[in-house]
């Protein structure tokens, strides 16, 4: 889980636009709960030696979750309902209905999306303007995510469960009642969510059961590079490989917390932590990247098809590889 800041008064409707800037930073983390250097380019863009491309945020509010919705299009989200959007120059701030931290968000068509955040917040975009939906409860949402457009799933604070079948979201009943953190979708009948004390649940297209994991420590992300390779991240550098019958702990090179997994075609998989770490997986193992931009904490990434990442850092920073 991430920090929550106060809430404050919502900007104006103008868009204010980022662009790209210096690297910056030494690490420390933020977290919520129990989580929750360049040198020049072309046209004044600054690129650091490992060819990774900076837009500096010009106000003080932290990304926690970003997608590539397009060959040039992305969006993310974070502290205050910060929503932002990339038109493939620049990062625009754009209007919000929200003023409480957005945790997560995902795309699963074009032109519509979703976000989750504090208090169970849950915001719609249609064609770039973004509404709030119903709340179902209290509790804050951290991880939405989807199987197709009419099939979706948010997990948060105290075990909820919530899903949406096209029209309208819905509360579902959760086998444990411990922060679930992310949420991530095989098919329509293969889900997973982590979480708290190292609580892994399993959807089988009918129910949420709790399935046997190999730490207590607690899990912040969930990815797989297919139905029967999956990985969970956490707690002191902990990671879990599901073989497709069963979760059991895996070496890591780090024991700084990971937060964030994703992997892109089925190839490309990327984790990053706390202190800017940055592991990418070779043959099966996880090994820790040199040329990670910065050494603040990274809570957010996503991986083009390409398998050029996006990140996300507490230092204002959005990074894109560009080699």
């Amino acid at each position: 889980m991430r920090d929550q800041e106060g809430a404050v008064k919502r900007e104006r409707p103008h868009a204010s636009v980022v662009r790209p800037t210096g690297i910056r930073g030494l690490a420390t983390a933020l977290a919520l709960g129990a989580l929750l250097v360049g040198c020049s380019g072309p046209a004044g863009e600054k690129v650091n030696p490992s060819a990774w491309k900076s837009y500096q945020l010009p106000f003080n509010q932290v990304l926690f979750d970003l997608k590539q919705t397009g060959e040039k299009e992305g969006w993310a989200v974070g502290e205050r309902g910060l929503i932002l959007h990339y038109n493939g120059t620049a990062w625009e701030k754009v209007e919000s209905p929200v003023a409480g931290p957005l945790f997560s968000l995902a795309f699963p068509e074009p032109g519509h999306g979703w976000a989750v955040g504090a208090d169970g917040t849950i915001l719609e975009a249609l064609n770039g303007q973004w509404s709030e939906r119903p709340k179902l409860d209290k509790w804050h949402l951290m991880s939405v995510a989807f199987a197709s457009p009419t099939d979706g799933w948010a997990v948060g604070e105290r075990g909820s469960i919530v899903h949406y079948d096209g029209g309208e979201w819905r509360l579902v009943p959760s086998p444990k009642k411990v922060t679930l953190n992310r949420v991530v979708l095989n098919s329509p009948r293969d889900g997973w969510a982590v979480g708290n004390q190292g609580v892994i649940l399993h959807y089988d297209g009918s129910n949420w059961r709790e399935v046997a994991s190999s730490t207590t420590r607690t899990l912040y992300g969930v990815a797989f590079k297919s139905p029967t390779e999956g990985w969970a991240v956490g707690e002191k550098g902990v990671i879990l490989r599901y073989d497709g019958s069963s979760w059991s702990t895996a070496a890591t090179p780090v024991e700084r917390t990971l937060l964030t997994i994703a992997f892109a075609g089925g190839t490309h998989g990327y984790i990053v932590g706390r202190g800017g770490e940055l592991l990418s997986l070779h043959d099966g193992k996880w090994s820790l990247s040199s040329d990670s931009p910065t050494g603040k904490t990274l809570y957010a990434i996503d991986v083009s098809a390409d398998g050029k990442p996006w990140l996300a850092a507490t230092s204002r920073e959005i990074f894109k590889k560009q080699l």
